[in-house]
C-alpha cells in the first residue's frame, strides 16, 4: 500500500471522526431544545379599583339569660330577639366620589302552591347622599315591630299564613360611572333562628397583563430562539451522521476481494480431470497463492454444487480451493 493511500485513509477517518462529533454535539444541542419550552408566559394583575360594603351588627333581647344585649351572633333566636342594630359601612380604593342611598323594604306575601303572592311592600329610605372614598349609615331592624306589624296585615287580610320578607338594599353610584348594589335580607329559618345574609360583597376590577418572552439556546455564543433550534439542530445532527453511516455501510457492504492480487491469473474454464483425479483441497487463499509462485500455472475457476472452485493443474495433481457462492454458508473445502 503506498503512502498516498495511507494519506487518504487517515484523511477520511478524521473526516468521519469530526462528523461524529459535530453530530453528537447538535444531538445534544435538540435535546436541550426540546427540553426548553419556546416561550415563557407571565402574567402580572393589576387592581383598578376595589369597593366592598358590610354591616357589623349586634342584637338585643327581651331575655338576658343567656345571651347579653349587645351580643354579636351569626344566629339570633327568633323568639328573644327584639332588634338587632349595627352600622353599614362602604368604601372604594382609590377614593371615588358618588352618591348612595340605604333603604330596607318589607314584603308581605302568602303562597299558593308553587306561586308567591305579594300582599303589600312597603319601603323605608334610612339614609342617602354623597361621599368621596367611604361613608357609614346607622342600621336597626326592629324585629318587635316588624311582628306586630306582620299580625296587623294577618288580620287585617284575613290570611293567618302570611309571612314577611325584610332586607336592606344599598346602592352606590360613582362619578365614573361604576354602579354597586347590596342586599342584606333577614332570613328566618323553621329552627327559629335569624340570619342576615349577604351583609358582605367585594368588587374588584383587576386588569390582567401578560408577558411571552421568546426562549433560547445559547450555541456558539449566539441565542438562537428554541423554535428555530427544534427544527435546526436535529437537521444538522442528521445531516452529519450521514457520512459515518455512508462509510461504514459501504464498508459492511463491500467485503475485501481476497483473490484480488490472483485475479489477473485466472481463467475460466472446467479441467477435463475433474472428477476422475483426486484433488488436494486447498485451506485458504494463501495456500492457493504459495501452489500458484511453485507450480506457475494458470488458476482455473468453475462453479461445482453451490461452490467456486479455483484448480491448478501440475501433470496428475489438481489443487483445489473452494468457497461457497455468497449466500450459501460457511466455506467448504
Amino acid at each position: 500500500m503506498n503512502m498516498k493511500k495511507i494519506e487518504r485513509g487517515k484523511v477520511i477517518l478524521g473526516a468521519i471522526a469530526v462528523s461524529l462529533m459535530l453530530a453528537g454535539v447538535f444531538g445534544v444541542y435538540s435535546v436541550m431544545a426540546y427540553s426548553t419550552d419556546p416561550t415563557t408566559t407571565e402574567a402580572t394583575y393589576e387592581t383598578l379599583y376595589s369597593e366592598k360594603g358590610w354591616l357589623s351588627h349586634l342584637g338585643f333581647f327581651t331575655n338576658e339569660t343567656v345571651y347579653q344585649d349587645g351580643t354579636s351572633l351569626e344566629y339570633y333566636p327568633a323568639e328573644i330577639t327584639s332588634a338587632i342594630a349595627g352600622r353599614y359601612t362602604y368604601a372604594v380604593m382609590p377614593e371615588k366620589k358618588g352618591i348612595y342611598s340605604v333603604t330596607m323594604s318589607r314584603e308581605y306575601y302568602v303562597t299558593s302552591g308553587k306561586n308567591r303572592i305579594n300582599l303589600l311592600n312597603t319601603t323605608e329610605t334610612l339614609e342617602k347622599g354623597s361621599f368621596t372614598g367611604r361613608f357609614s349609615v346607622p342600621v336597626l331592624i326592629n324585629m318587635s315591630r316588624i311582628e306586630e306589624d306582620l299580625m296587623v296585615v294577618r288580620e287585617g287580610t284575613g290570611l293567618h299564613r302570611a309571612q314577611v320578607d325584610v332586607y336592606l338594599t344599598v346602592r352606590v353610584e360613582n362619578d365614573d360611572g361604576t354602579k354597586f348594589t347590596q342586599k342584606i335580607q333577614v332570613v328566618r329559618d323553621v329552627s327559629g333562628l335569624i340570619k342576615l345574609d349577604g351583609v358582605e360583597k367585594e368588587n374588584k376590577k383587576v386588569v390582567r397583563y401578560v408577558n411571552t418572552t421568546t426562549n433560547t439556546v445559547n450555541f456558539a455564543g449566539r441565542e438562537v430562539p428554541v423554535s428555530s433550534a427544534r427544527s435546526t439542530f436535529p437537521l444538522m445532527a442528521a445531516l452529519f451522521l450521514i457520512p459515518p453511516i455512508g462509510f461504514a455501510y459501504t464498508k459492511w457492504e463491500r467485503k475485501p476481494d481476497e483473490l484480488k492480487n490472483l485475479r489477473k491469473f485466472i481463467v475460466e474454464g472446467k479441467p477435463s480431470e475433474v472428477g476422475s483425479v483426486d484433488p488436494v483441497d486447498l485451506d485458504s487463499v494463501k495456500d492457493l497463492e504459495r501452489v500458484f509462485d511453485l507450480v506457475d500455472k494458470p488458476i482455473v475457476h468453475y462453479r461445482m454444487e453451490n461452490q467456486d472452485v479455483y484448480a491448478i493443474i501440475d501433470g496428475d495433481i489438481i489443487y483445489e480451493y473452494r468457497k461457497p457462492l455468497p449466500g450459501e454458508g460457511k466455506e467448504a473445502h
